[in-house]
């Protein structure tokens, strides 16, 4: 309780004595007249109420199923905080779970205001936070092979000379060829690859997701290294500054009686 209160005590801006003496009725309540958490809790019963409708600075207006009832604003931002929904679940459906124990009740001069039986602990499990996209890019890199799935939806994993990675390949062309054993795989081999990153926030904090988006080129490992011959190159221009040879000169007549 001491958990869920303090949680409380930060919603609003008086000190100790003026949060304290709201926490009964925003937490206990206990009837439409005067509600509490636990009596909201009980009456959406888990559900996301069909429409919430500002009536006043104090007061909103909440359907659900059909129904429309009035409640406090304070007791609505209550409601939708997570850290407090998360200590009302410890508060009353964890001991709930417990063998013996069947009902919660919270009780004013010994009679009970509320009261949660075991059937309804599932109301209280508090709710998870809606997925939001932080981060959506996509790069190419080259990877090498760690290991392989064959099965749909499987990852394969990778790693980029830093970091290994779980990536989805949604390359279909590039699947097709490796499920119809057009391409071999060896150790060594390397992916060069569009690879498109994902991240989220989501109850369970930040999460990073990896797509393979396009395979651009499929280099396998060398095995040996490359041979180049000298006679390879092609042959050398003629340099430009060398001399024509010097013909003979003519010998006359007289020279070849001679």
């Amino acid at each position: 309780m001491q958990t869920l209160s303090a949680q409380i005590t930060a919603l609003f801006s008086g000190e100790g004595v003026t949060a304290a003496a709201n926490l009964k009725e925003l937490v206990i309540g206990g009837t439409p007249i005067v509600p509490g958490l636990i009596w909201l809790i009980k009456k959406l019963r888990g559900k996301k109420p069909t429409k919430i409708e500002r009536l006043s600075d104090s007061h909103v207006r909440v359907t659900i199923d059909g129904e429309s009832f009035e409640v406090p604003m304070a007791l609505m931002r209550l409601y939708q905080d997570l850290a407090v929904r998360s200590a009302a679940q410890k508060m009353v459906a964890e001991p709930l779970k417990r063998d013996g124990i069947d009902t919660f009740e919270a009780r004013e001069n010994r009679k009970a205001v509320v009261t949660v039986h075991r059937a309804e602990i599932e109301y209280f499990a508090k709710p998870d936070l809606p997925e939001e996209t932080l981060v959506e890019a996509t790069r190419r890199a080259a990877f090498s092979i760690i290991s392989l799935a064959f099965k749909e939806e499987n990852k394969w994993r990778l790693y980029d000379g830093n970091t290994q990675i779980s990536a989805r390949i949604d390359d279909e062309a590039f699947q097709q060829r490796v499920d119809s054993n057009q391409i071999a795989f060896a150790k060594g081999d390397i992916l060069i690859c569009d690879v498109k990153i994902t991240q989220k926030r989501t109850s369970e904090g930040l999460t990073t997701e990896y797509a393979v988006e396009k395979v651009v080129e499929h280099r396998p490992a060398l095995r040996q290294l490359p041979l180049q011959f000298d006679n390879d190159d092609p042959p050398p221009e003629p340099r430009s500054d060398r001399q024509p040879p010097i013909a003979a000169p003519k010998m006359s007549g007289f020279s070849r009686m001679l």
